[in-house]
């Protein structure tokens, strides 16, 4: 007896778990930006762009992720990270997704540049929208005194020629 009440504990949240998948269609925003860090990990930057940002958008951002990853080269380090931390940064915004939407789940990262200086990413995705759709994607560069800013202050201008 005891077997078959866990068997039905498990029966229903295998159930719930289904259900759940299915009223989302399947997909849940960590699994998105899993896909979407996973794409800019291994510079598959046509396949990023393609798949989370509208048509009319993906060309260009698929050339200014390229650039990001060129200049930076810490796509490859990307790790979750909590928050970002506190103090100043340069924010440089991947064109988002058309559409604003009231509800957002934010994901946020850290990596270590190629110059080995920090870079913090912030993923925002719909949410409750059938699959996630990626509202924007943005780097901060930390810019807390003259030098850290001139740095990030050449990245920008690198990325955005």
């Amino acid at each position: 007896m005891r077997f078959k009440v866990i068997g039905l504990a498990a029966l229903a949240l295998f159930t719930s778990t289904v259900s759940h998948a299915a009223a989302n269609g399947g997909v849940s925003p960590d699994r998105v930006a899993g896909q979407f860090v996973d794409a800019l990990q291994h510079r598959r930057f046509k396949e990023a762009a393609a798949m989370m940002f509208a048509p009319e958008t993906a060309q260009n951002t698929e050339r200014t992720l390229r650039r990001a990853g060129d200049s930076l080269g810490g796509f490859g380090t990307m790790h979750p990270f909590a928050t970002l931390p506190d103090g100043k940064s340069i924010k440089l915004e991947v064109p988002a997704h058309k559409g604003v939407a009231q509800k957002f789940v934010q994901f946020r990262y850290a990596s270590t540049a190629r110059d080995g200086q920090p870079v913090f990413y912030e993923l925002n995705l719909t949410a409750g929208s059938m699959p996630p759709k990626v509202l924007s994607f943005a780097l901060h560069l930390p810019a807390n005194d003259a030098p850290s800013t001139k740095r990030a202050n050449q990245l920008v201008n690198t990325i955005n020629r």
